[in-house]
Parts: C-alpha cells; structure tokens; sequence
C-alpha cells in the first residue's frame, strides 16, 4: 500500500541529530521552552523574515494565540474561508466570535474580491487563508483598515508576489505536523509578527496568561496553555535543517505528476498567477472524488479528500446560510489529493501514475472549473 503520508520515513532522516539533541535535552532539568525552542524559533525567523516566532503547541493554537492578542470577543465578526479545515474556524468558535464566511476562488484559495461587502461595524479582523500551498490575495485586503491574521498553515514557503507568505498580516501562523511542509510526529504550531508589543503579549498568552506563579493578582491577558516542549522543539529544529531537501523533492514530485497527467487529460488544480506554491498538496480534479478515492484504495494507493466541508451549512456554525459558495461546492465534489511527500520514491510516485491510468473514467478527463 503506497500511504499518502509515510511518516515514519522522516525518523531515518532526522534520528542522528535528533536523539543528540534528546541527550541534551534530557539530560537537564527545562521541560518547556529551552535552548532547542530558541534555536528552532531563529531559524523560523531566519527563513520567514519575521522580527517574532513564537512556538505554540500546535496550528489551532497559534490561530487560538492570534485571536486573543487581537482582542476578538464573543459578539465580534471574523471573516474566514469557507472551505478549509475546520481548524481554521473552530478557534473563532472557541471565543464566541462570529465567523463570516466567503467563498473560495477557482484556485482554491480565499476569494477576497467582494470581501470589503462583508465587513461591517462588528468586523474585527480578516483570517485570510491560503490552501494546498498557494497564498491568498494580499492586496485585496491589505488597505481596507481590517486587521489581517494570516492561517499560513498550509502556505510556509510559498510566495505572494515573489514575498513569503508567513510574513503577510498583522500576525501569521504555522503548523507543522505529518503532512507538513516542515513535518513532525504529532502537531506543533508557531506565532509570528513583526510588533515588539504583540510578540510579548503572545508569549504571555502562550502560557496560560501569566509570566509565573508569582505575580499575585497581576494577570493581564487570558491565555491557555500553549508552552513548547523541550524534546517537541528539538524534533522540529532538526526537522529544520532539512527544509530546502523537503521542498526541492515536493517541486520534482509535482513537476512529474504535472507532465505525466497533462498527458491523461486529468485536470489539476491550478495556481493563482500571484502565487508560487510550496507543494504542500498535489490535488486533482475528478468526476466524483469519493468514487475515485475507492478505486485508488482497491489499487493499494492512499488519497486524502480536500475537503469535504461547506462551513456556511454546517449548523454547528450557525444556521445554515442561504447564500450560494459554487465553488466550495464545486471543490467539495472534485478535489483530491494524491501522495506527493518528500519521502515518497520514484518508484511509489510511478505507480501512482500508473494506477490513475487504470481508475480514471471518461468523466475524470477534462473536469472544467
């Protein structure tokens, strides 16, 4: 079975280093944060160009992290996608905010271009989300006086307009997880910004709200606890110094399924012309994407489904919208993802090809946006 995500492939990669850092991490008496969390935080710094990255436990916190230190309430709006994990939105849900949703473009991404008809006296703030590594459209919300808060997630190494795309928005984030782009065993997340006073508040925030236990009855900020492990941040620091290998067998990887796949007719989702895409996810566009996820599985090849969610009629979110989003609607039916991780063989790649050979019908040829 070619799995659409073999982690267990990244420890061959990282083990050396990492169970030296283990020794040292082990061997002293600093549970959270540590030296692993300073060096990984530099190089996350290093390689976005933000002034600030603060590790959190996970992406959900860090978008959890970037709410409270915008002062999003229960009552206040935020603009979100429509169509993304629920991740993304379940923290505005957390405090009681109001998601407003938008649809997504024939990209995928946030489509931000009547988004200035959905603010009102109650926005608080735009959660712009790029998807499949592509980056939202920055210049449609960067001069509408809303605060941006950037769910990079997805987006780390991609570039908006030749420009990182962590380093849009008042604050940003990043996860790194399994399927990654910066991979670890289980979840971790980092907060970034370029303001002194948001980064202090963040790191506040990060731990439960206060500096320590002896500050009385001095707790300015509510927080939860989101503090990086020792032996968590040192797996991610060496996952680090593998980036550029990452992300260069990502590009090979998806350059062959692009060349290979033209030739079958096989519609693959495309790239918006002001975003170079990291290859988070190599996502296709079929007839009938469960069915197609079936026969792939009975050929021994895993997918993954991205997505299967309309937040606008989903009630745990609200009543279900009446407003139209054709293209969630259309991304819902269409898209899957096909295995493209950095540990993936040429061989396993091949099959692949060889097995949408095999699957494909008529109907998945040629499937227009």
């Amino acid at each position: 079975m070619i799995k659409f995500i073999p982690i267990s492939r990244l420890y061959n990669i990282i083990k050396d280093q990492y169970h030296e850092c283990l020794e040292d991490v082990y061997s002293q008496d600093e549970q959270f944060e540590g030296p692993y969390c300073k060096k990984a935080e530099q190089k996350l710094q290093d390689l976005t160009g933000r002034k600030h990255a603060l590790l959190v436990t996970s992406g959900t916190a860090g978008i959890t992290a970037m709410l409270l230190a915008q002062g999003i309430k229960a009552g206040d709006e935020v603009i979100c996608i429509n169509y993304s994990c629920p991740a993304t939105v379940m923290p505005v849900m957390v405090l009681g905010a109001i998601p407003v949703f938008v649809d997504i473009d024939r990209h995928g991404q946030m489509d931000l271009s009547g988004v200035k008809n959905k603010i009102t006296d109650k926005t608080k703030a735009i959660l712009t989300t790029g998807l499949y590594g592509d980056s939202f459209n920055y210049d449609a919300v960067k001069d509408l006086g809303v605060p941006i808060l950037n769910d990079s997630a997805q987006s780390f190494f991609s570039k908006y307009k030749g420009q990182e795309n962590t380093k849009l928005g008042r604050m940003s984030i990043l996860s790194f997880s399994t399927n990654k782009n910066i991979p670890v065993f289980g979840t971790y997340g980092a907060v970034f910004t370029d303001d002194d006073e948001l980064a202090k508040q963040l790191y506040v925030i990060r731990r439960n709200g206060y500096l320590n236990r002896d500050v009385g009855t001095a707790i300015n900020y509510i927080g939860f606890n989101a503090r990086p492990h020792a032996d968590k941040s040192a797996q991610l620091y060496c996952s680090l110094q593998h980036a550029d290998q990452f992300q260069k067998r990502r590009l090979e990887i998806a350059n062959y399924y692009k060349h290979e796949l033209t030739k079958l007719n096989i519609c693959v989702r495309p790239s918006p012309v002001h975003s170079v895409s990291n290859n988070h996810k190599f996502t296709l566009l079929v007839s009938d994407k469960h069915a197609f996820r079936d026969m792939m599985a009975d050929k021994d090849v895993g997918t993954q489904l991205h997505y299967t969610y309309n937040f606008a009629k989903t009630p745990l979110f609200g009543h279900p919208s009446q407003e139209a989003f054709p293209m969630t609607d259309f991304y819902v039916k269409h898209s899957i993802s096909i295995p493209s991780s950095p540990w993936h063989t040429d061989a396993e790649i091949e099959k692949v090809v060889e097995v949408i050979k095999q699957v494909a019908t008529k109907e998945d040829m040629n499937v227009q946006i």
